[in-house]
């Protein structure tokens, strides 16, 4: 985790500076704020969706040729960001009844200070005003629409939708140093990237979004690969993954991911590393349900002897 360890330190320090800002918010938001951005802080929690929000203009930085102090700044930018759009997840998936008021607020208290770190670099007549514009727009489509156009199925790499105002980091990076001709490229590979990740939280969250009815990549491919039409049934997903290996079947889309941004040459290798992360990650897992569903064939015994230490990789 190197792409992740070089930066370790710097990513500390801008995230206290976020918080250094959040606590000055008004009572009891300041509170509400800083309870929520611990809860997302890569450094104190290594959560795998949120390293790439705060770590994606150090990963861009030599094919963007920006100084330390312009990636802090949109790395900054991009952890107000992250949070704002969490909550509007949150109170996408909470109910009416949850507090919902408070999130409202904060929310646009950090959107405020994004913008006020995005402000003195780009001024009004930026193109990254454009490109904003149009990844939050993609954002919201994709809420909207996912689950009725089942993005995964139909055209995967649109699941990258919800995770799009990342991209302003490194679009942003890219328009500084004025080499906007590589900006395609990169939206290109940075989408590739989010896919892959969503994937990765699928895995972990299917059960979750099962229950909820939330869209899920996961159980989505499971239910085109099915005869049955009516909903997946908690044992018809188990039976799919613990039984009939369909992991693997998931684990080689985000293998085909790894080729197809290879492919696109970008001068990002941390970026790159990043990815093989979660593509390794995604191998390791139906690797061992593999061997899970040998053992078990073979008499249970194996099976059970080695179920603690398949657990730590699950």
């Amino acid at each position: 985790m190197e792409w992740y360890n070089r930066y370790k330190q710097q990513l500390e320090f801008i995230y206290s500076e976020a918080e250094r800002r959040i606590a000055a918010f008004p009572s009891p938001l300041n509170t509400i704020g800083l309870a929520y951005a611990d809860k997302f802080n890569p450094v104190k929690h290594e959560s795998g969706k949120d390293y790439i929000c705060c770590l994606l203009p150090f990963w861009i930085k030599e094919p963007a040729a920006i100084s330390d102090e312009q990636c802090q700044r949109l790395a900054l930018a991009n952890i107000y960001g992250m949070l704002y759009f969490f909550i509007q997840d949150d109170v996408m998936d909470s109910s009416p009844s949850s507090n919902w008021k408070e999130q409202l607020a904060l929310g646009n208290l950090l959107v405020l200070e994004m913008f006020s770190v995005f402000r003195p670099l780009f001024p009004s007549n930026s193109p990254f005003w454009d490109y904003y514009n149009r990844y939050v727009t993609t954002w919201a489509d994709s809420v909207m629409n996912e689950q009725n156009d089942d993005y995964f199925v139909n055209n995967p790499i649109r699941t990258a939708g919800k995770a799009g105002p990342v991209k302003i980091a490194s679009t942003g990076a890219l328009l500084l140093s004025g080499r906007d001709e590589l900006i395609g490229t990169m939206e290109e590979a940075v989408d590739i990237v989010l896919m892959t990740l969503q994937m990765s939280d699928d895995w972990a969250d299917w059960k979750e979004d099962l229950t909820e009815g939330s869209y899920n990549g996961l159980l989505a491919m499971i239910a085109a690969g099915g005869a049955v039409k009516e909903p997946l049934t908690f044992q018809e997903v188990e039976s799919s993954i613990y039984v009939r290996g369909c992991m693997k079947q998931y684990a080689n889309i985000a293998s085909d991911n790894h080729e197809q941004l290879l492919s696109l040459r970008v001068e990002a290798g941390e970026l790159l590393d990043f990815h093989a992360y979660l593509v390794n990650h995604l191998d390791q897992i139906a690797e061992t349900l593999d061997t899970n569903r040998l053992q078990l064939l073979k008499g249970g015994l194996n099976y059970f002897l080695s179920t603690k230490s398949i657990k730590k990789v699950l």
